[in-house]
């Protein structure tokens, strides 16, 4: 049901409960159109889902910090070391570039599985864009671009292609693809899922545009930075510009998103920072701030941030180009990398045990980045098997007579021996190109010394549809460092594990994996493992026995040992606490039907002995979860819905539900077409004299309209 037939059922009921919802209603609407009377075209709610990825190229890992706690909470090792590592993530999905290797994972949030993988070119010529659920694989050199399936990161329909290379793409808010060739021809791109191909909406040449210019993406529309044809234009925005600032044949980083009035891009070998402010364009001198190198700005609450390479810092300037507050220091590490994400924007600094937090207001805090104490998690490890509840019983089914036990031909009952159930095989499906796992993984012992063990990993070429291409070894273990990798074309490499700094060589496991991959793609992960020997220690010769007494000595008066009783721990409690935190929040656009409920469960939560549930209170839908879970997916009907978390006790009866987070459903019937009307509005708003701003004073008169009317029939 609609808001609007909502509030037609409300005052068609009459009564005080009709009166004062309307009232409350009409000073809304009031409010409403004063505001958007005077310019404001859209209110931008920012949702935290309260947990942010940050990567960790050193060891090749994903890692998600609470903000809250400033901690890490997990660590998924989606690489090997050495890596560079861009992420982005959408509906539940986290998917990460190697830009070293050109490997591209998809990894669900739910689960912590890789769902899928992709091989691209190495190097900075490709690109992935994510927006509204949509994966677009952009390889820049080739001028080419391809829809993937965001699960498993496969072609969907038919690539796009330019006929020449091309210097950027980007995708703004509403999914729009905007790409700009070498030739400096700006096009804008819809993708049709009934066609499952590309449609061109629009198309213009922009002369100065090169293989240097750079694409900046908005709400709606992009910024086009050319400077090395001194142009600047923005397009697609409905309020275009066409503007012109010096030339530089450098390299320009512009930001990788950014307000329509305030755009940013950096020029490192020239120690400069371009600022497109509405109509005007700035170039500030960084390195008189003490940042001869400037990395990929960001902007956050109206000031840009600037990443200092080689300095340790992060430079802060206001919409003229002056400092805008203090520098934000970093320590250790690589340099500083920006992510801004759910309203927070983070200093990462790959390498370094530790980052930065900046807050709405400007103010910063330390994180912690890297913590051993955080297991690393292995995203091709097998899914826990998932048991299928029992059918409920059929009333009309006849009774079967029971079975004699002498007589019995029949299969074995189930027994707790060790014999596995059978588990089906899922075969791979038609037309995959993907390798399957190397087979046969051994590890073993090929040369030690103090400060290195060296191990041979040995596998069998696993079946594929295209020609194997390479392999890439990977072991993971309580060494330091963490994980170790190489890449060969032969069934067998070796891999280095250092001994030092930790006790890994007196016993530790190493894990390893093998994956094969083809020209276009990376395989499933062949995994093996082996645990080291400790090192021998022979006693020297001649070495009496310790202690040993003469033979016939009696032995000594030792009095008998006093047992304790140690009474058992008392059980767990049946539910946990009512109340509780459990949601952080709940993620998902606005007009999403479907959003993503994000959780940190308290210790008594996550431990929670029964069974836990998140529940849509205002509709009554229900997933089940496990009480540890940290996301979940919810429906939402269209208006206000409450979502909790609820634990149910694990014997008897007995309920509880955590605290609740409100997530409300906007339909959009428009589609963002300009000058539409929703059918949601009363007849008449398209007319109003003062534009969106008329529409609210309109609808306050249409609902006295109704009320007074409604006051008269009951009069």
């Amino acid at each position: 049901m609609s808001w609007w037939h909502r509030i037609r059922r409300i005052i068609s009921g009459g009564g005080r409960e009709s009166a004062s919802f309307v009232a409350a209603l009409l000073g809304v609407l009031v409010l409403a159109g004063a505001a958007l009377g005077q310019g404001i075209s859209r209110t931008s709610v920012a949702v935290s889902d309260g947990l942010t990825w940050l990567g960790d190229d050193q060891r090749g890992e994903v890692v998600q910090i609470n903000p809250v706690s400033g901690r890490p909470q997990t660590r998924l090792q989606v690489s090997g070391p050495d890596s560079q590592l861009e992420i982005a993530q959408e509906d539940g999905r986290l998917i990460v570039l190697n830009r070293r290797t050109g490997e591209i994972t998809v990894v669900d949030l739910a689960t912590l599985l890789a769902s899928g993988r992709r091989q691209a070119p190495p190097g900075a010529t490709s690109k992935v864009l994510v927006s509204n659920g949509m994966v677009f694989v952009v390889d820049r050199a080739a001028g080419t671009v391809h829809t993937a399936d965001p699960l498993t990161l496969a072609d969907i329909g038919q690539s796009w292609q330019a006929g020449q290379p091309l210097a950027d793409a980007v995708v703004d808010e509403r999914g729009v693809l905007w790409l700009v060739d070498h030739g400096g021809t700006l096009r804008s791109l819809d993708w049709s899922d009934g066609d499952e191909k590309f449609q061109e909406r629009s198309q213009r040449q922009v002369t100065g545009a090169g293989p240097r210019t750079v694409l900046v993406p908005h709400d709606q529309g992009v910024t086009l930075i050319g400077l090395d044809g001194g142009v600047v234009v923005r397009d697609g925005t409905g309020e275009d510009v066409d503007s012109s600032t010096d030339r530089s044949d450098a390299e320009v980083i512009a930001a990788q998103s950014s307000p329509l009035d305030l755009v940013p891009a950096s020029v490192p070998s020239s120690s400069v920072v371009v600022l497109v402010v509405g109509r005007e364009v700035l170039r500030v001198d960084v390195g008189a701030m003490g940042c001869p190198k400037p990395g990929r700005p960001a902007v956050f609450r109206d000031k840009v941030y600037v990443p200092c390479k080689g300095s340790g810092k992060v430079i802060v300037l206001d919409r003229g180009g002056s400092r805008g507050g203090d520098d934000v220091r970093t320590s250790g590490g690589a340099d500083p990398e920006l992510v801004f994400d759910d309203g927070r924007l983070f200093v990462n600094v790959p390498g370094s045990s530790t980052g930065v937090l900046v807050d709405p207001d400007g103010a910063t805090r330390s994180l912690m980045i890297r913590d051993p104490e955080v297991p690393v998690k292995d995203p091709d490890r097998s899914p826990p098997p998932s048991v299928p509840p029992p059918p409920p019983p059929n009333p009309n089914e006849p009774q079967k007579p029971p079975r004699n036990p002498g007589t019995n031909t029949g299969p074995p009952p189930e027994t707790g021996g060790s014999t596995p159930p059978s588990v089906p095989s899922t075969p791979p499906s038609a037309g995959s190109a993907a390798p399957g796992a190397p087979a046969g993984v051994t590890v073993r012992e090929k040369s030690r010394t103090a400060s290195a063990l060296v191990v041979t990993v040995s596998w069998s070429a696993p079946q594929s549809a295209e020609a194997i291409v390479g392999y890439t070894v990977a072991g993971s273990g309580s060494f330091s460092g963490g994980s170790v990798s190489a890449q060969t074309a032969a069934t067998s490499a070796d891999l280095s594990v250092p001994c030092t700094g930790s006790a890994f060589c007196s016993g530790g496991r190493l894990d390893v994996t093998v994956r094969a991959s083809t020209a276009s793609t990376a395989g499933a992960a062949g995994m093996g493992a082996f645990t080291v020997s400790p090192p021998a220690n022979t006693p020297p010769p001649n070495t009496p026995p310790p202690n040993t007494p003469p033979p016939n000595t009696p032995p000594p008066n030792t009095p008998p040992p006093v047992t304790t009783t140690t009474p058992p721990p008392p059980p767990p409690p049946s539910l946990p606490s009512a109340g509780a935190a459990v949601i952080t929040s709940i993620t998902g656009g606005v007009r999403m039907p479907t959003r993503t409920v994000n959780m940190a469960p308290p210790a008594d939560w996550a431990t929670h002995n029964g069974r836990c549930e998140v529940v849509n209170t205002t509709w009554e839908y229900a997933v089940g979860i496990p009480c540890n879970a940290t996301t979940a997916r919810i429906t939402l009907e269209e208006g206000p819905n409450r979502i909790v978390v609820r634990a149910y006790a694990a014997t008897g009866g007995g309920q509880v539900e955590s605290a609740g987070r409100n997530a409300s459903l906007i339909l959009d019937e428009c589609g963002g077409k300009p000058g539409c009307i929703p059918k949601l509005a009363p007849a008449g708003a398209g007319t109003a004299p003062m534009g969106v701003g008329g529409l609210g004073l309109l609808a306050c008169a249409f609902l006295l309209r109704i009320g007074g009317r409604r006051g008269d029939e009951d009069k």
